[in-house]
């Protein structure tokens, strides 16, 4: 029983690639003539109109449609390929037109896809032609008993069917024919198969992001992050430093100061119990903001009882209302788990910086080994993802290899998302 199972969920497993094959081979014959269109008409448009300035708006918009259908390509033949084709498109500094210009421009990857866009057009159309032609072809030879005896006239039973040199003008001659489409049906299908693993193979070389190219960017990410890491570690630093000196050291001196005078007065016989009782109030707020100060750099609370406790916490002291969610079942570890905490700390404190009056609501989810923080507030929005503090914090995010998304729209609130990889 287990044999014939296996035998089955293998000829399931090739009836489905067949199928999938097949599907793909139909959707080069409509990417290629899509492909076609779009080069011709993009570039003759640009082309015609590039002496005028709107001829740049032109090319903008050319490129971008470039990059849509060449999604649609990457998409496809990563679903042929089984594995996942992205595309690595490079960002434009500086806002405006002409930087975006520039970066479309230079960008290696628009010329990669223009190139696929023209080999589509001619390479893929010939292949699917091919393909879909030979797959007729066999399924004419295979199907033509049926045809052959049920013709669209009654009158005239049987035809004549010619192929080159031989003429089918009998029934047994079909069947000889349909034998011959069966022979040929295992050739039509792995011709069908070399055609979509030539196309989906071209298609992973041109659109993917190439092998030195990845490197290169992985190399400029991490020289980028630890940059950000290092000026991150220099900011907490002063920070540190400045509320020490601020904080309570300045308590410190004047609790030693309020000591000294009460030593003195008790010396001479008088009350030194004001006195006292301020040198009292001095230490109370010095522990209160040395306690402050070790909750910002650990809070203990975290490494304790582990996210979910620190973010309850947390929400508790923040003097918005807020509602917490948080599903992490098992614990990251400490500087994945350290991050997460001051994103939600950080943007708690801008929400009740620059929105006292808004509702915020924290959730905290571990799926897929990515740690994800986002804090969602109903405020005015218009939040600046450049500012110092977002910009520290994506610094922070970025220098562990995650990412910090910053959606602001004015009138709509502000969402802050974090994803950190919790993989070792």
């Amino acid at each position: 029983m287990s044999t014939e199972r296996a035998a089955g969920a293998r000829l399931g497993a090739i009836a489905g690639r067949v199928g999938r094959d097949i599907a793909y081979v139909v959707a080069i014959l409509a990417t290629s003539v899509l492909a076609f269109t779009l080069v011709v008409t993009g570039l003759s448009l640009t082309l015609s109109l590039l002496v005028f300035v709107i001829g740049v708006f032109v090319w903008i918009g050319t490129v971008y449609a470039f990059r849509g259908m060449t999604w649609i390509e990457r998409r496809l033949a990563g679903w042929a390929r089984g594995e996942r084709i992205e595309g690595r498109y490079r960002q434009p500094l500086k806002p405006g037109p002409w930087d975006l210009l520039k970066t479309l421009t230079t960008d290696p990857q628009t010329w990669r896809d223009l190139a696929w866009l023209v080999v589509n057009s001619f390479l893929g159309f010939a292949l699917a032609v091919l393909s879909l032609t030979a797959l007729t072809v066999v399924l004419a030879y295979v199907s033509l008993p049926i045809w052959w005896s049920y013709p669209a006239d009654p009158d005239e039973l049987y035809g004549i069917v010619q192929f080159g040199v031989w003429e089918v003008d009998s029934t047994g001659r079909a069947w000889i024919v349909c034998g011959v489409g069966l022979a040929l049906a295992p050739l039509a299908l792995l011709l069908n198969r070399g055609v979509v693993q030539l196309h989906s193979g071209l298609a992973a070389k041109l659109l993917g992001p190439g092998r030195e190219r990845e490197l290169a960017e992985r190399v400029d990410v991490l020289t980028r992050t630890r940059r950000g890491a290092l000026d991150v570690q220099a900011a907490e630093l002063r920070r540190i430093e400045r509320d020490l000196h601020d904080g309570a050291q300045a308590r410190l001196v004047s609790l030693s100061m309020q000591l000294g005078r009460a030593e003195a007065r008790a010396e001479a016989g008088e009350d030194v119990t004001e006195i006292l009782r301020a040198a009292h109030g001095e230490a109370d707020a010095a522990i209160a903001e040395l306690r402050d100060l070790a909750r910002g750099i650990a809070p203990p609370v975290l490494a304790d009882r582990g996210l979910a406790a620190a973010i309850e916490a947390l929400c508790g002291r923040t003097p918005i209302p807020t509602v917490v969610s948080v599903e992490v079942e098992s614990r990251p570890v400490p500087v994945i788990e350290t991050a997460a905490y001051f994103v939600a700390a950080e943007a708690l404190t801008n929400v009740a910086k620059h929105a006292p009056g808004a509702e915020a609501r924290v959730s905290a989810r571990l799926r897929e080994a990515v740690l994800e923080v986002e804090v969602r507030d109903d405020g005015p929005g218009g939040a600046d993802p450049e500012g110092s503090g977002l910009s520290g914090l994506r610094s922070r995010v970025e220098a562990l290899d995650g990412r910090l998304f910053v959606g602001s729209d004015p009138g709509a609130g502000t969402t802050v998302r974090a994803e950190l990889r919790c993989e070792p």
